[in-house]
This record gives C-alpha cells, sequence and structure tokens, in this order.
C-alpha cells in the first residue's frame, strides 16, 4: 500500500489525483479509497474453502451413485424392453415398470426415495416414462395421433 509521501514521491499532478495506475483514488484516503483498493487484497480462506470451489459437482457418495445405478438400470429396462417378446426381456420389462409405477416409499430404494435421494421429481420422471411408453407403442401401431401431456406437467 502507497502512503501519502510515497505517492508524492512518484509524482502527483498537483490537484490531488493520484498518479497510481488505480483511477479516482486521491492522496488523501477515504472510505471510498479503502474500499476501491480491497478489490486487490488477498482474500483469507481456510484450505477447505479454496479447494471446494474445485471440487467437483458431479462428485456423488456412494450411496447416491448406487442409487443413481438402480434408476439408471431401471430406465434402461424400461426402455429397450417395452416391445419385448421375449419372456425373459418381458419379465425385465414389467418389473421395471412396476418399481417405477409404485408408489410406496417404505423401502429405502424405492422409486420414491430414490428419486427424492437424487433430487428428482418422482412423478415428473414417472409420467414421462409413460408418456414415452405411449408415444412408443402408439408409433409401432402405425397411429400418428400426436400425444399430450398432462396439463399439470405441461411446458410453456
Amino acid at each position: 500500500m502507497f502512503t501519502d509521501k510515497a505517492v508524492s514521491k512518484r509524482g502527483g499532478n498537483g490537484k490531488g489525483k493520484s498518479p497510481l495506475w488505480v483511477r479516482g483514488l486521491e492522496s488523501s484516503r477515504t472510505y471510498d479509497d479503502d474500499r476501491a483498493l480491497a478489490v486487490f487484497h488477498t482474500d483469507s480462506l481456510i484450505p477447505d474453502q479454496f479447494h471446494n470451489t474445485y471440487k467437483s459437482k458431479a462428485c456423488l457418495a456412494p450411496e447416491k451413485s448406487l442409487m443413481l445405478a438402480v434408476l439408471h438400470d431401471a430406465v434402461v429396462c424400461f426402455q429397450d424392453h417395452v416391445k419385448a417378446r421375449d419372456k425373459r426381456k418381458r419379465r425385465l420389462f414389467l418389473e421395471a415398470e412396476e418399481w417405477i409405477l409404485s408408489e410406496d416409499s417404505r423401502y429405502l430404494f424405492s422409486f420414491e426415495n430414490v428419486c427424492a435421494s437424487l433430487g428428482f421429481d418422482a412423478g415428473y420422471l414417472r409420467h414421462g416414462l409413460l408418456h414415452w411408453k405411449a408415444g412408443t407403442l402408439a408409433t409401432s401401431k402405425g397411429k400418428t395421433s400426436e400425444l399430450k401431456w398432462p396439463a399439470d406437467y405441461a411446458t410453456t
């Protein structure tokens, strides 16, 4: 930080203006000067605060990673086997559909609890998957009627 002596030694212009590269600072320091120079002060952060700014937001706790894997597997089984004729694939689809449609939240890995833990709206995801299923089955049967979202989930 420069003092008034340092400013006058550097050759002030005589009008009270500082010759420093920070414009508008007067040789007599005021509250505004302190605020302007505060921008250039070092931040005092504890190491955890500093490292948290660089920590990946995508990093999940192991339990949440497992919940995401369960949800991903259910959606993949639901979408990949929706038109399955094979007995095993059809059973995978029906199990995934039953899990997705269940609104029971007594179990830790129920659809409702998994969505809540991951920050998803279970009802919205459920309606989206059912909408996708109806559209897929309609196009496979040759129907070209356009499906509509439920009014409470409509996007405008």
